[in-house]
């Protein structure tokens, strides 16, 4: 049996996002069918977790007071990357853990992975859940860009979440497609706990149609699209609301669209919702509008769709690959998507197909059966 040492970021309830959630449900899969340890960059108070984690919590000097990356001094939060590996090691010899294959989740873990894979001498792989080019719309970040064309690069293996993914991978990082493999992300079917807010009830009771958006307020989830459809659909929906769950640097502008398109009182900015509240607004909403200028995957629609809520996308999200049953909309498409979320309030046999057709194709996205297209690979390595 293999010895899988998997390199994450974060695991919920201390996610920002949905890496966490995937890494959790891989890890938890995985760790039925290998020995898998699960690490994170410091020691979280994570409760009943049913798989090993590895904390690199202990504390390492850096030689002159301050660490130096091409010539960059780094502190904080890139720090805490660059150093994860040598935390891990020292870890991995204090606690003689045996390692047979690397997996490492985006380049937040890729950085560690490949001081690991130098150092123990053994296979990475790498697992792209969104690379700085989708993050960004194309304006990336120098020094993380080149820190995940070098991780992409020394790699052995590339897993990325979608055949989007994988093109991105290979276009702008010059990596050979023989070496990326897509791997589309699953979603666990059972419905969790949900509370109703209470806002929303007050709005199904006087009857208004809820349009939802959930993710973080920032250029790559396209918020800003979503709100300019507002003045569209209201002509022919008056009693609409705009419900927008999350946070980002964006918010200040998103209320400076919102007040000069004169529909600021018909957008609900409910804030960064998790767990209970989250389960209760998708489950009361008539539909979910995903715009994303570039989503390497897409978990928020397929969490839409488990609660039968209809869902709109943008042809530049991963997920589209794999679901048929919804409507797909270029994202700076204002008056299409307008359309199209129009339609699907309107008509209540349209909403009807598209939420029961959408719901079986979830049968597609299987947690189990990616965990075993793993241990294939990881057999092959």
């Amino acid at each position: 049996m293999k010895n899988v040492l998997m390199i994450g970021w974060e695991l919920p309830p201390f996610n920002s996002g949905g890496l966490g959630v995937a890494s959790y449900y891989l890890a938890l899969h995985l760790s039925k069918k290998i020995n898998l340890i699960f690490t994170l960059p410091k020691k979280l108070p994570i409760k009943n977790c049913p798989f090993k984690i590895l904390f690199a919590d202990n504390e390492i000097k850096i030689i002159e007071g301050y660490l130096k990356y091409k010539g960059i001094i780094v502190n904080g939060f890139l720090e805490e990357v660059l150093t994860y590996g040598i935390r891990l090691l020292q870890k991995i010899k204090e606690e003689k853990i045996k390692v047979d294959i690397i997996h490492a989740h985006d380049w937040l873990g890729g950085v560690a992975g490949i001081f690991l894979k130098d150092n123990l001498n053994k296979p990475l792989i790498i697992h792209v859940h969104a690379t700085e080019i989708e993050r960004t719309g194309n304006n990336p970040n120098p020094l993380i860009y080149h820190l995940e064309k070098e991780c992409f690069s020394k790699a052995n293996l590339i897993i990325t979440v979608s055949h989007l993914t994988k093109q991105i991978v290979s276009e702008f990082y010059g990596i050979p497609p023989s070496k990326i493999i897509p791997l589309p992300n699953g979603i666990d079917l059972e419905i969790p706990p949900n509370k109703i807010p209470q806002f929303i009830l007050e709005l199904k009771k006087h009857g208004y149609k809820i349009v939802l958006f959930v993710g973080r307020l920032v250029l790559q989830k396209g918020p800003d699209y979503f709100i300019k459809t507002l003045k569209y659909v209201s002509k022919f929906i008056p009693k609409v609301k705009y419900v927008i769950a999350g946070a980002g640097d964006m918010f200040p502008s998103l209320i400076k669209i919102a007040y000069e398109d004169g529909v600021l009182d018909k957008i609900i900015f409910a804030g960064f919702l998790r767990d209970e509240e989250l389960w209760g607004v998708y489950k009361y909403s008539d539909l979910l509008v995903a715009p994303s200028v570039f989503d390497p995957f897409g978990l928020v629609p397929l969490e839409a769709i488990k609660l039968n809520v209809p869902v709109i996308i943008s042809k530049t999200t991963g997920l589209g690959n794999y679901l048929d049953h919804c409507f797909k909309v270029d994202f700076w498409d204002i008056r299409q998507m307008a359309n199209y979320i129009i339609g699907t309030l309107k008509y209540s046999p349209l909403r009807s197909e598209l939420v029961s057709n959408s719901f079986r194709e979830l049968y597609k996205f299987d947690w189990e059966d990616r965990a075993n297209k793993l241990v294939e690979i990881y057999a092959s390595l």
